[in-house]
């Protein structure tokens, strides 16, 4: 019996390892959004948009607002990045949209717990992103073209 519970509390921990290493650290997504192209390149960009938004968090948190300001503007020029490259591509859009409405909710969230003066930047942030999400959502959406017929 004992030894039962060894081995299911060895399963765990080394289950929980490998979640930890799948986790990318920020320069990681980083060095893999200069790398790729195309599609993956829009996702990486994405997905780094929106894990910087915690370390935006942490900044206002902290009482570093300048800092935090910078953050968010590195995630807008991130989320540029990911809507830009999926527009032109016509990849992974519908993970980048996915990426994009979860940056704008942890925005959101953010904005929400901070001081009335440091909230306008953010709201800008967060209509700019959904500018870029309803253009992905009208690109993915928009009806097909009919092709003339030449008679």
């Amino acid at each position: 019996m004992m030894r039962y519970r060894y081995r299911i509390a060895i399963l765990m921990l080394l289950a929980g390892l490998s979640v930890a290493a799948k986790e990318k650290t920020l320069d990681q997504l980083k060095a893999e959004a200069e790398k790729t192209s195309g599609g993956r390149q829009a996702q990486a960009y994405a997905q780094l948009a929106e894990r910087t938004v915690d370390t935006a968090d942490q900044q206002f948190t902290q009482g570093k607002s300048v800092e935090g300001h910078q953050t968010v503007q590195q995630v807008l020029e991130y989320a540029t990045h990911a809507h830009d490259i999926s527009m032109q591509t016509h990849k992974k859009m519908k993970q980048v949209e996915i990426h994009l409405r979860e940056t704008q909710r942890h925005l959101e969230n953010v904005r929400r717990t901070l001081a009335a003066d440091d909230r306008p930047a953010l709201e800008a942030v967060e209509k700019t992103l959904e500018n870029y999400r309803q253009d992905l959502l009208n690109l993915m959406f928009a009806p097909k073209k009919k092709k003339e017929k030449n008679q």
